[in-house]
């Protein structure tokens, strides 16, 4: 018999007419991003940067509870956030509304994923 494991939690955060000089300043919006997930108490490993040209990032946190990134698009006034974490039940609605007000974003929208595996279970044998 299979049932259904939940395994962690997936936030989806899109934010829409940001701030643009915020997000022009890569390092800035880098550095905020990070603090508001170190804020929240989750546990940052390592991490990772990475800025395009003419404009644009991607940067990650490589959480002991899983990862966090950002993908910033500031010639669209737009960034998308992902929130992947095994820390199930805690509330993050906190941590995403500081990066929606970090980050000026005017419009946003939040979708939430359970994280499930399908595992074999063993019934009981009847006696």
């Amino acid at each position: 018999m299979n049932a259904s494991l939940k395994l962690g939690e997936h936030y989806i955060f899109d934010l829409s007419d940001c701030n643009r000089e915020v997000l022009m300043d890569s390092e800035k919006a880098y550095a905020l991003f990070a603090q508001a997930v170190r804020d929240s108490g989750l546990t940052v490993v390592d991490e990772g940067f990475y800025k395009f040209s003419p404009h644009g990032f991607t940067c990650f946190l490589l959480l002991a509870e899983s990862h966090a990134s950002l993908h910033a698009w500031p010639e669209y006034n737009y960034c998308a956030i992902d929130l992947f974490t095994c820390a199930i039940g805690q509330d993050f609605m906190p941590v995403l509304m500081r990066l929606k007000e970090a980050f000026g974003a005017d419009d946003f929208a939040v979708r939430k994923l359970d994280r499930e595996a399908s595992v074999e279970t063993k019934m009981p044998i009847a006696a």
